[in-house]
């Protein structure tokens, strides 16, 4: 079997299947809570989504081109906001764990992929829902204009901190998402 056929589609196309699979067979996008349902968290599901699009098409230019993509500030600093983000939610999770906080995430099981990563303790939230939209939309974006031009888009230095302000706003509001059980605390 040839390069091209594997890195461009035998290759892209497993990785994109396990984690598909791994995403709705498994807990690698679920919050670390101890609902029999767990809901779906939006940093594991951020993660996955740039991790995804960037190894993917890193394999695809190889199986292309048969050498590897140029790598730009801007995929980097995707992956590096999606590991921050996931970082950050991962610390406040861990936070009102160890204070007894009253979690929305242990009290609401599953409701749906969508809903549970926009949702928040009082329903839906606008936070999240950005930040969904955000990504979504730069990962088209991204998708795109490497299809289109065969290498990596470089977003400017203000589309960057939108994406930035967007995970930062998600997790500045997901510490305030749960109370703690004792108020004295």
């Amino acid at each position: 079997m040839d390069p091209k056929t594997i890195f461009y589609y035998l290759l892209p196309g497993a990785i994109t299947l396990v984690g598909v699979l791994l995403a709705f067979k498994s807990d690698i996008l679920k919050d670390g809570t101890d609902c029999e349902v767990k809901p779906y968290s939006f940093a594991n599901t951020q993660l996955l989504w740039w991790t995804l699009i960037i190894v993917c098409t890193f394999s695809m230019y190889y199986g292309e081109h048969g050498q590897i993509i140029k790598l730009t500030k801007s995929s980097l600093i995707l992956l590096g906001i999606s590991l921050g983000t996931i970082t950050a939610a991962k610390i406040i999770d861990n936070t009102d764990k160890s204070t007894n906080a009253s979690r929305h995430q242990d009290k609401n099981h599953s409701s749906n992929f969508i809903i549970d990563i926009i949702s928040d303790g009082n329903g839906i939230s606008v936070h999240r829902f950005q930040a969904f939209a955000f990504n979504v939309i730069f990962g088209l974006i991204f998708l795109n204009y490497f299809f289109t031009n065969q290498q990596f888009i470089e977003f400017g230095e203000l589309e960057l901190t939108l994406m930035g302000i967007s995970s930062a706003a998600y997790v500045g509001l997901k510490a305030t998402e749960n109370k703690s059980v004792n108020p004295q605390e």
